[in-house]
């Protein structure tokens, strides 16, 4: 899913591009479309390393507990939330390795997409999926042209280096993700703790 949220990521690129050239809204409502499904991607991403639990969880709702039909990325988020707080992917900068032999990775500071942009704009990009009503009201879709580089950046620049922590009664550690934006497919690296660890300031 981490490779299908680049490959949307890239055609939303390239629809804002034409855009660019001609002002053609359906061009803009194309880049805005793969967006969205690239943050869908992304959501589907965060849900395989605690499918078990969210599968459990999502079978006890009362309405719709089947959660291979799931696809909105803002009510994947709210659950997954439920279930591991810490199940956000984290945005890291390339490792050192310390004399000891171990790699440490700090935090990337800044420039990736927080939870909270995430469903801001996931619920803005919902807005362009159907065709205006002449009488409705201006959804303002010139900002979000201004905004959109930004948004597709943002989840670029989270998902080319970041981490996933889980802690389950049959796992306990994190993945470490790299996604290249231009590249090969993403590899990911499992890191087994000794028992529950906790996880500072996301």
């Amino acid at each position: 899913m981490i490779d299908e949220s680049i490959e949307r990521l890239h055609a939303a690129d390239t629809f804002l591009a034409r855009y660019n050239l001609n002002k053609g809204t359906p061009e803009l409502e194309s880049a805005i479309l793969q967006a969205r499904k690239a943050f869908e991607a992304t959501a589907f991403a965060a849900i395989a390393p605690n499918k078990s639990e969210y599968q459990a969880f999502r079978a006890k709702a009362d309405i719709q507990p089947d959660y291979t039909k799931d696809f909105n990325a803002r009510s994947i988020l709210i659950a997954l939330e439920k279930i591991n707080k810490d199940f956000y992917p984290l945005a890291l900068l390339p490792a050192v390795r310390k004399p000891d032999g171990t790699l440490h990775f700090e935090r990337k500071p800044s420039g990736y997409l927080t939870k909270a942009r995430f469903i801001n704009f996931y619920d803005r990009f919902g807005k362009y999926l159907h065709a205006d009503n002449p009488w409705g009201n201006n959804k303002n879709l010139l900002n979000l042209a201004a905004e959109l580089p930004s948004a597709i950046n943002e989840l670029f620049e989270l998902l080319e280096l970041h981490v996933t922590f889980i802690q389950t009664p049959s796992f306990s550690g994190a993945w470490v993700v790299e996604a290249f934006r231009n590249g090969p497919a993403p590899n990911v690296t499992c890191a087994t703790a000794r028992g529950e660890f906790p996880v500072v300031g996301i």
